[in-house]
């Protein structure tokens, strides 16, 4: 009888060390965080006395853990916590991987609850819940790293034209190609951008509204539609209210307009001077792209963005979105969350 006590002491406190590690692992290792803790020692050759304190020391640390990893914790959750945890904690170990994918945030949040990283981030609940070794989970998914892609490429070409502009002032010899290779690179990623984020839009609603009509779930499937026509109906088949964009102002009229019609003469190359339906020249529109071109579809871009995402969600503009500083540039765009400072146990 007393083998089996602990036994089931001892798989409770393998069950709460191993959830408590996982967690962790989500939030980033912090500096108080001892290393020996990281590893399940093995419980099963401890005395039934230390099993029960180490079992309660456990028990307050995943208390105090899961403040900052959940945002609704309540200690009524411990045990389904715990167990979710562990088994994910398994799962992890058998894959030895450096990166390991614990599951979409919609999976994660059905099983413990809303994650606390929505205090610093977007959490959309298609993205993608990585962990990284101890360094804080990643929350990934295409916006995040299509707006990295912007503010890197768009910097860059910045970078170019200063450099053309000294080579110029220095009456050196000089070219424009690279410049220009930079400069149809932003505006294309301007427009993958604002493609993933309208079907982000759409696949979150899915994902957080499965019992919604089905009209409105295949309205929000339509992949048929155009970029433009999706940008504007989204928004309000998702809030339920019209009149919420109007294509005819700014900053719609100009992006879906000289904007679009740039990205499309790189999309859909056209040599010649034969003009298009609509009246330009595909060739002239490739060569003819200057920096305040540039700068004006990268504006018009994150403008286009916060708009909807105001209307969709009341907020200013998504936490992936980098803003650009005083200078015109976009900052650093940390990848990586602090860990968060919390009470440690550790193996006395």
């Amino acid at each position: 009888m007393n083998d089996d006590k602990k036994g089931r002491l001892a798989r409770e406190a393998i069950k709460l060390h191993s959830a408590w590690i996982l967690g962790v692992a989500l939030l980033g290792k912090a500096a108080n965080v001892a290393n020996e803790d990281l590893t399940v020692p093995k419980y099963h050759g401890w005395e039934n006395k230390t099993l029960k304190r180490q079992i309660g020391n456990l028990q307050d640390s995943m208390d105090t853990l899961c403040k900052f990893l959940l945002l609704n914790w309540k200690r009524s959750q411990l045990q389904s916590v715990s167990t979710w945890l562990a088994e994910r904690y398994s799962d992890w170990c058998k894959a030895s991987k450096p990166v390991f994918d614990l599951g979409r945030v919609h999976e994660i949040e059905s099983a413990v609850g809303a994650l606390g990283h929505r205090r610093w981030m977007d959490c959309p609940p298609y993205a993608q819940v990585l962990l990284q070794g101890f360094h804080g989970a990643a929350i990934r998914h295409p916006e995040y790293h299509l707006a990295t892609d912007l503010a890197l490429l768009y910097n860059l070409f910045r970078d170019s034209e200063e450099i053309i502009d000294e080579a110029q002032r220095a009456k050196k010899l000089h070219t424009s190609e690279h410049s220009q290779s930079l400069a149809r690179s932003v505006i294309l990623t301007c427009f993958n951008l604002l493609e993933s984020f309208v079907t982000g839009l759409a696949t979150a609603f899915r994902l957080e509204n499965p019992t919604a009509p089905a009209t409105t779930l295949d309205k929000l499937t339509d992949k048929g539609s155009s970029l433009r026509k999706r940008f504007l109906q989204y928004p309000e088949i998702i809030t339920g209210k019209t009149g919420l964009l109007d294509e005819n102002k700014p900053p719609l009229k100009a992006l879906f307009g000289e904007c679009k019609q740039r990205r499309d003469s790189f999309v859909h190359c056209e040599p010649g001077a034969t003009p298009t339906k609509w009246g330009y020249v595909k060739e002239q529109e490739f060569h003819s792209v200057d920096a305040a071109t540039v700068q004006t579809t990268v504006d018009l871009t994150c403008e286009a963005i916060c708009l909807v995402w105001r209307v969709v969600h009341g907020k200013d503009r998504p936490s992936w979105l980098p803003e650009p500083g005083n200078d015109g540039r976009f900052p650093h765009v940390r990848v990586r969350l602090q860990a968060v400072e919390t009470d440690a146990f550790r193996i006395r």
